[in-house]
């Protein structure tokens, strides 16, 4: 045991020790690392006493940055060096890796990385490295960090170090112009990501579509109207510029699905080989603030926002902070700005009216409307090309499809190679026409027709709808008499004998069908009343929402009437309940993604909700089998396909008995 005294001394000697490391710390305070040895030497002035500019680079132009720094470099007569101190110097800031009591930063190797520089080649970059020249006579220290999710700030970033304030100011001038003079985004297509950081913009070089007139089938003049529009006044900017005329301009393209809004933007993309292009869709809408300072940096440009309703529509049903970044965008750039803004829509009637009327933000709105007769045949002809079908059997399936799409067309006649293909055969038949034409013109693929963008059909009295799927799996002992697969894939358990009854067939005398009823006394208006209600987590009924308003509006993408008045009833029950929910509501409107929201629902609804989700996965799975889908897309529906099956689990779970 310790007495008092000896309590005493340990006590003693401890304030000892700790005035003896507070000595030393101070008499190494301003002692320079082996680094900052070799940097005083090199601006002929202690580097401790000189101050630090830093400045901050955009992700997406760390590339130009580095391009910058080694002409800079060179032309200076420096040198790059790295630093050693492993992960230690990630943490410290430039003034830290040069004095201070416990460090030993000294000159090492230099740590790269590879950066794309276009759709098809990459640049070794430097992430972390230290230059030391000169500019215009006067010695320059550049430390050169890379982004990095261990360090903080996350964001790269260049800190310039010189004892005249002057030079320091205009060697960063002269990076800030060499980035944009030798950038690599100029000329390319680009699309914007986020980058591990999060919030940040990490930029995807995509290849550039080749994409010729002959292969869009549109109405006559239409798609000579959006070239001249994008593409002329491109062209001639400088006559319009002579004449005080502006060239900013903004082009909205829109119709249903599957019509060709897509392809007549490939097809500008591919009319314009020198203009720097930017292409968001969907999430990557949001930024939209750098793809409009990309645009601005590098004009002429084109800027792409697919789907624009995902962020513009109106704001008493869905607010959404990201359509404010877009006006902005759009009010924001010059008149004289040789830019166009190229947006597409399946939902016109849903548009903010400040970004679909206003002059200044888009001034020339074009359908794309589902095709005549004449250019039907057309889009059969074109996607039955190399394929030894006879020209009246082409003619014949044409005509059938009346209200049909391109989408249409291509999903046919790819349907009719895969029955050849089944087969063992190389060569599809006409007989696989007509067949493959049939399944996709029964009544109960009107929901699929649907989503292809074809017209609906006036429905009978009293129809039903039924779940189709392709393939079967394997259910869980025990578990709900239907069940769906991660796929989304859909069927029960016979409960008279064990098996399992795959939905893959449809009619009204289909065994193991789900039907429900669908009241048409006024197509545009279901009145049903709720019988109960049902417990969403708010990140399956964000899906849910989502696929409702997809696929059911009449105006907007041509839905069977009773389908559109169904999904507009639950989405109006979801926003009653979202109105009248006690906790915190997000920036949306919605709860919070942690929260549940109990929806009120009449009978049959559930079963309702897995037919228009089953569907989209249908959809999805389509789109993911492209061979040449973009990456960022690829993710997109990736991510929406995982969010699909986890929403058809939830409520396949929860179907009455």
């Amino acid at each position: 045991m310790l007495d008092d005294d000896d309590r005493a001394l340990m006590r003693a000697m401890s304030r000892y020790f700790e005035t003896v490391n507070r000595v030393v710390a101070d008499d190494r305070a301003g002692e320079r690392t082996p680094l900052g040895e070799e940097l005083s030497a090199h601006l002929g002035v202690d580097v401790t006493t000189l101050p630090v500019t830093t400045e901050t680079l955009s992700a997406h132009r760390y590339v130009d940055a580095d391009i910058a720094l080694d002409e800079l470099t060179e032309r200076g007569g420096g040198r790059l060096i790295g630093v050693t101190g492993g992960e230690q110097r990630l943490h410290v800031s430039a003034s830290e890796l040069f004095a201070g009591p416990y460090s030993h930063f000294a000159p090492g190797p230099v740590s790269y990385e590879s950066r794309d520089v276009s759709a098809t080649a990459q640049r070794r970059v430097v992430s972390f490295g230290v230059r030391l020249l000169a500019f215009d006579g006067h010695p320059l220290v550049i430390v050169q960090r890379s982004a990095n999710p261990r360090s903080m700030p996350s964001q790269p970033q260049l800190e310039v170090i010189g004892a005249d304030p002057d030079a320091t100011a205009a060697a960063l001038a002269e990076i800030r112009r060499l980035m944009i003079e030798r950038s690599v985004l100029r000329g390319h297509v680009l699309s914007f990501v986020p980058t591990e950081y999060g919030h940040e913009a990490g930029a995807t070089f995509l290849p550039r579509p080749e994409v010729g007139a002959d292969d869009i089938v549109l109405g006559e003049g239409v798609l000579q109207r959006i070239v001249d529009h994008v593409v002329g006044i491109g062209d001639h900017r400088e006559a319009l510029r002579s004449a005080g005329q502006h060239l900013k301009r903004g082009v909205l393209l829109y119709g249903p699905p599957g019509t060709g809004k897509t392809l007549t933007v490939r097809h500008l993309l591919a009319r314009t080989p020198e203009t720097t292009a930017v292409v968001l869709t969907g999430s990557s809408i949001r930024f939209i603030t750098a793809a409009a300072e990309i645009a601005r940096t590098f004009a002429p440009a084109l800027v792409v926002l697919e789907d624009i309703d995902l962020v513009a529509a109106d704001r008493g049903f869905s607010p959404e902070p990201v359509l404010f970044d877009v006006l902005d965008a759009l009010d924001g750039l010059e008149p004289d700005a040789d830019i166009a803004f190229v947006m597409t829509t399946n939902h016109v009637q849903i548009l903010e009216e400040a970004l679909a009327a206003r002059p200044g933000r888009v001034d020339l709105g074009v359908e794309i409307p589902l095709p005549d007769d004449a250019d039907r045949r057309r889009l059969f002809r074109r996607y039955a090309q190399g394929l030894p079908l006879s020209a009246e059997a082409i003619e014949a399936a044409a005509d059938r499809a009346q209200g049909t799409t391109g989408s249409f067309a291509k999903e046919l006649l790819r349907g009719t190679v895969l029955r050849a293909a089944v087969r063992g055969e190389e060569a599809p038949t006409d007989d696989d026409l007509t067949a493959a034409l049939d399944e996709l013109l029964d009544s109960g693929a009107a929901l699929t027709r649907v989503l292809l963008g074809a017209r609906p059909e006036t429905p009978p009295p009293s129809p039903s709808a039924y779940i189709a799927t392709e393939t079967p799996f394997v259910p869980r002992p025990g578990g709900p008499s239907m069940q769906v697969s991660p796929s989304g894939e859909i069927g029960y358990h016979d409960e008279t004998d064990g098996h399992w009854v795959a939905l893959d067939t449809v009619g009204d005398d289909t065994v193991g069908s789900i039907a429900f009823d669908q009241e048409v006394e006024d197509p545009l208006v279901d009145t049903s009343e709720p019988t109960h209600e049902l417990s969403f987590p708010m990140p399956v009924w964000h899906t849910v929402y989502a696929e409702l308003g997809n696929t059911g509006s009449v105006e907007r993408v041509g839905g069977d009437p009773v389908i559109a008045a169904r999904t507009e009833r639950l989405q109006a029950a979801g926003s009653a309940a979202a109105a009248r929910h006690p906790g915190p509501l997000a920036p949306s409107g919605w709860p919070l993604d942690d929260a549940e929201l109990p929806v009120s629902l009449a009978d049959g609804d559930e079963e309702f909700l897995v037919e228009i989700l089953a569907g989209g996965q249908r959809v999805t799975r389509g789109i993911l089998a492209e061979p040449d889908l973009p990456d960022h897309v690829r993710r997109e529906q990736e991510e929406s396909f995982t969010a699909g099956a986890e929403a058809l689990r939830f409520i396949a779970a929860r179907l009455p008995d």
